[in-house]
């Protein structure tokens, strides 16, 4: 198969290895699908470019299964910062990488115990999330902002959750990248961007009595 006759193949990121077998192909596909399924704020905002991106993201992350588990979470926690400046949290790979593990574990079951190292990054990322605000508070920051912003996004307040790990984390532009969209009030009436802030103040603040603690 040519590179460009591959389903994953993006042209504007054509330096990353991608997966040739058909079902490690389809299963990144589907991941992919239900991954944009489960946050919608992704194609709302990237539209079907993100898309591309996400398909050619995931087929790469496929072909680092061969590596040990310290190199394949070097290169996730790599991706996922890259990811987090231009706007998409961490959680959104968190949530990539646990489809993923899924569709090819189903896909190709006798490879199951080399994807597993999919799952053990996703855990990193989510350990290193709910570090910051435990996952009872993250649902609870999904809760509230639906009420408060009568969301048509699903689960945007845990973006905001998430961009806040990353912040203390490290990922300085983590939050400034995803409030420019989520905060912009040419895009969202007021009751949006009002419960958008409260959100971030809030998450915030759960933050800074885990670092206190």
């Amino acid at each position: 198969m040519k590179a460009t006759d591959n389903p994953l193949f993006n042209e504007e990121s054509v330096d990353r290895p991608l997966p040739s077998d058909p079902r490690e192909i389809e299963a990144s596909l589907l991941a992919a699908r239900r991954c944009y399924d489960f946050h919608p704020y992704l194609y709302m905002r990237y539209g079907s470019r993100g898309s591309k991106f996400a398909r050619s993201d995931g087929g790469y992350l496929v072909t680092l299964v061969h590596l040990p588990q310290v190199q394949v979470n070097k290169q996730v926690l790599w991706l996922a910062a890259l990811l987090a400046a231009k706007g998409m949290p961490r959680w959104l790979m968190e949530a990539n990488l646990d489809c993923l593990y899924q569709a090819l574990s189903a896909a190709v079951p006798e490879r199951e115990e080399a994807y597993r190292k999919l799952q053990h990054a996703a855990n990193l990322l989510r350990e290193a999330r709910q570090r910051w605000i435990p996952q009872t508070d993250f649902g609870d920051l999904i809760v509230v902002f639906d009420s408060a912003a009568q969301a048509w996004i699903e689960r945007a307040g845990g973006l905001m959750g998430a961009a806040v790990c990353n912040e203390c984390c490290g990922l300085d532009l983590a939050v400034p990248s995803l409030m420019s969209w989520m905060g912009d009030s040419s895009r969202f009436p007021a009751r949006w961007c009002r419960a958008a802030n409260e959100t971030l103040v809030r998450a915030r603040a759960i933050a800074a009595q885990a670092k206190a603690g």
